[in-house]
């Protein structure tokens, strides 16, 4: 089976490196790809100094992989019509992560990282794209047994509290109970990640 690359977005990887569980990721993912405006957006002054110190880290380690998208080439031309709203219905524009994030997915059969579905699930679906968010993350955590559910429980009300982003219910047993299936099937395209998983950890 052939596993797909993941390029992530800022509001995913922020939800693990706000909270010091960037163990998580390592024990999931062989590496993470991020696409260079999100590496932008994440070393902002604005940005929180342990977010800032925990990416510069794995930088270091080599977990973390940046993207950079060259001009005039296939994945440039997608980023700007995607950033331009070009691809949208309603001619939205979408963030310049986001936006290099779905190009490099696109031109690399690769999936897209994002809790921020209003930008990116529009244009994924059109090209097929699978999406991965942090709760399906959290989900395929306590599937493989890395952490209990008491475990991943903590960790989803440490990212409700602690950091800005919004988690789709107030409690991992009921996303997980109500949501996770649906996810599996109409974000993620049912890629089977636990496959994934398993032959890049052998």
């Amino acid at each position: 089976m052939l596993t797909k690359p993941i390029f992530y977005d800022s509001d995913v990887i922020i939800c693990f490196l706000e909270i010091e569980k960037q163990d998580l990721l390592k024990k999931l993912f062989s590496k993470i790809e991020m696409p260079q405006q999100v590496f932008i957006e994440l070393t902002k002054e604005k940005t929180p100094k342990n977010v800032k110190n925990n990416l510069k880290k794995l930088i270091s380690e080599g977990f973390v992989e940046i993207r950079e998208i060259n001009f005039a080439t296939p994945e440039y031309i997608k980023y700007d019509c995607i950033s331009k709203g070009y691809w949208s219905k309603d001619l939205q524009s979408v963030g310049k992560g986001e936006s290099e994030a779905i190009a490099l997915a696109i031109e690399n059969n690769g999936i897209v990282a994002s809790n921020n579905l209003n930008d990116v699930e529009e244009i994924c679906e059109e090209f097929n794209v699978p999406i991965i968010t942090a709760s399906i993350i959290l989900s395929f955590a306590y599937e493989l047994q890395l952490y209990s559910k008491d475990e991943i429980n903590s960790i989803w009300s440490k990212i409700i509290d602690e950091t800005y982003q919004i988690m789709p219910c107030h409690t991992f047993d009921k996303y997980y109970k109500e949501l996770f299936k649906k996810d599996c099937e109409n974000l993620l395209k049912n890629y089977d990640f636990k496959k994934h998983y398993k032959k890049e950890k052998k």
